[in-house]
């Protein structure tokens, strides 16, 4: 079908469609426009009756001075802050002392100093092929329980920054440790 022999069919179609809507606006229930009418008069009163209020709020044109004035007696706060430094100090210097030492770490045992040492060969084997397996890693588990907080510390740093500096490429699913 060519456009021109379509006009007719849109013409008829917009004028049903208008016909339809002025149908319903003049068919409607009226009831609704009178509810609707109402609350919006409802409204409208509520709405006055807040202005109202809120005019009657109103500053005068003349608002008081709300500055005030505080006198602080500094002679006295000093004095003051004198006599709590002067309480402090005398419980601080009379606070008995700890002469305990600091504790010192725990040296390594034997058992502990081979597992670093195994686990310090793996870690160099590691960086020395560029690569760190799962096998690697089954092997290095067990000797970190072994170790001192210093020694295990000492072999997970160097393998960290290993393979953050990427002399290694970890072939591992997880946690290289």
């Amino acid at each position: 079908m060519s456009t021109s022999r379509l006009w007719p069919f849109v013409g008829v179609a917009i004028l049903s469609g208008a016909a339809g809507f002025a149908a319903a606006a003049w068919l409607g229930p009226a009831e609704g426009r009178a509810v609707r009418s109402e609350a919006l008069e409802r409204q409208e009163a509520r709405l006055e009756e807040a202005l109202r209020k809120l005019e009657a709020c109103q500053p005068t044109a003349e608002a008081p001075s709300l500055r005030t004035t505080v006198a602080v007696d500094t002679a006295g706060l000093r004095e003051e802050i004198r006599q709590i430094l002067k309480e402090e100090l005398r419980a601080a210097t009379s606070a008995p002392t700890s002469s305990a030492p600091e504790p010192r770490p725990p040296e390594p045992t034997p058992q502990s100093v081979a597992a670093f040492n195994q686990g310090r060969g793996l870690v160099e084997n590691a960086v020395a092929t560029g690569r760190w397996s799962e096998a690697q890693r089954q092997e290095l588990r067990p000797l970190l329980s072994q170790l001192t907080p210093e020694q295990r510390q000492e072999i997970i740093r160097t393998l960290v920054v290993s393979i953050n500096s990427g002399k290694v490429k970890v072939d591992v699913v997880g946690a290289p440790f």
